[in-house]
């Protein structure tokens, strides 16, 4: 940040930024999205402060995407101490939320392993739906193995591929027309009704749930 903020200089150039959202994940436990190319997670007071500690006044601060992601708009200042903005969350709120987080992993962690075990255990095809990061850290994280049929990924460079770790096929949407799934898991919910469409279009109608 202090490298952005050296390169603007005195030009009073705004500056935006996109992230996701970490207070989320706590909240939610979402532990598929956890993995190495969030090379920094951020909440929205968090990274607001960030940029007051690196010379910007912080302008606007929002959620998007579902509220998945932090956006934020600033610009270059003297001294950066700008008021907090009433959307942030103080570091003592923050600091509660990762404590409460660290019973809420295992117990997020156990939930879904019982899930693909029980659907296995009724003779269930599952099929796990986008197989970018989420699809990666959901199935490594469980250590799935045959309670995943294979990965659907509308990416046809990806499909006749394999999932790192778990080395799960991916394939096209198309390929459920042959093998039809019971149970969809959708690794990002903002989808979910356009992946019910999709499938409704091949005469399919599994039960869809996401994480």
């Amino acid at each position: 940040m202090r490298l952005v903020r050296s390169a603007i200089g005195e030009r009073g150039t705004p500056v935006f930024f996109e992230v996701p959202d970490t207070r989320r994940v706590l909240r939610e436990a979402a532990f598929w999205d956890i993995y190495h190319e969030h090379c920094s997670y951020f909440t929205l007071g968090s990274l607001a402060r960030l940029f007051r500690l690196s010379g910007f006044e912080v302008s606007d601060l929002a959620l998007a995407f579902d509220d998945q992601y932090v956006l934020l708009e600033a610009r270059p200042s003297s001294n950066g101490n700008s008021e907090p903005l009433s959307e942030e969350e103080s570091g003592f709120e923050l600091a509660a939320e990762i404590e409460r987080f660290r019973g809420s992993y295992q117990e997020s962690v156990s939930r879904w392993a019982e899930r693909l075990e029980r659907w296995r255990g009724e003779g269930r095809r599952v099929v796990v739906w986008g197989s970018g990061s989420k699809g990666v850290a959901f199935l490594s994280t469980l250590s799935a193995g045959d309670e995943v049929a294979c990965v659907v990924d509308v990416n046809p460079f990806r499909q006749g591929k394999f999932m790192i770790g778990t080395g799960h096929e991916i394939v096209a949407p198309e390929a459920l027309a042959d093998s039809a799934p019971d149970v969809v898991i959708v690794m990002n919910p903002i989808y979910v009704d356009e992946i019910r469409v999709q499938l409704e279009g091949m005469g399919l109608r599994p039960e869809i749930t996401s994480v």
